[in-house]
């Protein structure tokens, strides 16, 4: 990763030698920068970010600000080739950096708790043991945070350290497409998950509980996130065959969508957008 602020720093040079303001959140999650261009009704966004690549990779995501919408590959094709025809000349920074971390987070997590954007203020989550996997990413402590404060029983975080050690052992990269997780696959020999931190601690706080579970007196879930916060997977523990069932991102905001519709049926639409899981689109067909 960009342990020495080379991209970000050469970003916030470009910004200010356009003559503009540089607010700079520091290490956030991926989607409070769009909410962010939104929120200021900035001019654009940008995001020095690697995802679920391996640390030595860096990337660069770009967020226009016409409703903080993500180029798309052909916008950045264009830009691209625009940068490459342009004569290099010397120009000296005429706007200003701003620090703008603590406000920037302060939003997020009043945005993420706000009923108006979640059923946070409609439903009890005291009866769930929640894991929180930041995949050592820019929702570390940050999540489990809003997780408290939404006051689910126990918050257990796992992966939460901004060591560089993105997706190691944790995350979502290791669980595209395994919709359960047994007992065979943790086990400690030859199991696929036998070091995914998250997916050890859910089966050892759901086989304490087990009796509980079975009754309906507990949950016990997991939110496991990318590196850049921009993916989640959501776990659950099922007790009576010793498993987790996994649902991507998309497979939870289709059941989320799906309920919606029934209760309000006369308003709104449920629509992917050209990255999610093709096939809960076909699956919401």
């Amino acid at each position: 990763r960009d342990g020495a602020s080379i991209f970000s720093k050469a970003v916030i040079r470009g910004v200010r030698k356009a003559g503009m303001t540089a607010w700079v959140a520091g290490i956030v999650p991926t989607p409070l920068v769009p909410m962010l261009v939104v929120s200021a009704k900035a001019l654009g966004g940008v995001m020095i970010t690697a995802s679920h690549n391996p640390k030595e990779q860096n990337g660069i995501k770009l967020f226009s600000g016409y409703r903080g919408m993500k180029f798309l590959p052909e916008n950045d094709r264009l830009l691209t080739s625009d940068l490459f025809d342009c004569d290099v000349l010397p120009i000296k920074q005429a706007g200003v950096k701003v620090d703008v971390r603590n406000e920037a987070l302060g939003f997020f997590k009043r945005f993420s708790l706000n009923d108006e954007n979640s059923w946070i203020g409609k439903k009890s989550f005291r009866d769930v043991f929640l894991i929180v996997d930041s995949a050592n990413g820019s929702l570390s402590r940050i999540a489990a945070e809003v997780f408290r404060r939404a006051r689910f029983g126990k918050v257990i975080e796992v992966n939460h350290s901004l060591n560089g050690k993105v997706n190691v052992y944790g995350g979502v990269a290791d669980l595209e497409g395994y919709p359960e997780i047994n007992a065979e696959m943790i086990d400690s020999s030859s199991g696929f998950f036998r070091r995914h931190s998250a997916i050890l601690k859910m089966f050892k706080i759901g086989r304490k509980h087990r009796v509980e579970v079975k009754r309906g007196e507990c949950r016990v879930c997991g939110a496991v996130f990318d590196a850049d916060g921009d993916r989640f997977y959501m776990i659950e523990y099922e007790p009576f065959s010793d498993r987790l069932i996994v649902l991507s991102g998309d497979e939870t905001a289709f059941h989320q969508a799906s309920y919606l519709a029934r209760r309000y049926p006369h308003r709104g639409l449920f629509l992917n957008t050209v990255e999610s899981d093709l096939n809960s689109g076909c699956f919401a067909k």
